[in-house]
């Protein structure tokens, strides 16, 4: 598989192609478009998903801060996932308390000591009542296996902060915008330069390298939706193109 360096920041798919208002019908039609739902990533909520949020602690604190909330939780980015924890991995190890990024890499390998399997997202994989219709459609036309799969919805006047998730070769991911606007910025750093991006919601599933440190600003006036999809492997990713930047800014 190829790793961070040597994929691009982000490329379009050309071998699968999303019927967006199939999508947003049915979410209409399911009240899938009802935000009060998207609590996966909230530590308070009722949410099968509450083990992913404490084992990334670190990550939803310092990514996803918003000054207004407390930690761990907050209305500005949020998530609704399609997929599950797979229940017979569960494990007794799960517990607040600091993290930092050395050790959430040491509890993604089996081989250590340290291994959380609520903290894997290759144990994320089981589909729930919300992969139907269409998003099983969609999930059903990925080669790749299927891990870890949400609706992420991101408010205007939001920016999620710079950060990096995962190499390529853990978690390949690809993003399906469903509602966003001219002024959603993607963003990537590298090498002291600033690289930034537009997905538009037009129907294409876009590679995203998650490996590279990067950031996404709403500084438009109307929120945005995209469905998140991983998978681990890269099978789907082998005839797409490269995204075009918008610009490059040194800093």
């Amino acid at each position: 598989m190829l790793n961070r360096k040597q994929l691009p920041h982000v490329a379009k798919l050309n071998n699968i192609r999303i019927d967006v208002e199939s999508v947003l019908d049915y979410c209409r039609e399911q009240n899938l478009l009802d935000i009060s739902k998207y609590n996966d990533i909230k530590y308070s909520a009722e949410s099968k998903h509450q083990a992913f949020v404490v084992s990334n602690e670190f990550c939803k604190t310092n990514f996803f801060t918003e000054t207004e909330a407390t930690t761990m939780e907050g209305e500005r980015y949020k998530q609704l996932y399609l997929t599950d924890f797979d229940e017979s991995k569960a494990s007794d190890k799960v517990s607040l308390h600091g993290t930092n990024i050395f050790e959430r890499t040491k509890r993604l390998d089996p081989n250590d000591p340290r291994y959380l399997p609520e903290a894997d997202e290759l144990n994320y994989g089981v589909r729930n009542k919300y992969a139907s219709g269409p998003f099983k459609e969609i999930l059903d036309s990925f080669k790749g296996r299927i891990t870890r799969v949400r609706l992420a919805y991101l408010t205007a006047g939001f920016t999620i902060k710079p950060h990096v998730d995962y190499d390529p070769t853990y978690i390949t991911r690809y993003h399906v915008p469903l509602i966003t606007n001219n002024d959603v910025i993607m963003g990537f750093s590298a090498k002291d330069v600033e690289h930034l991006y537009q997905m538009p919601a037009d129907g294409s599933v876009y590679f995203f390298n998650s490996g590279i440190k990067h950031w996404v600003e709403n500084n438009g006036t109307e929120a945005r939706l995209h469905l998140i999809i991983d998978t681990h492997g890269q099978d789907d990713l082998v005839d797409y193109h490269a995204l075009p930047e918008m610009y490059m800014l040194s800093v």
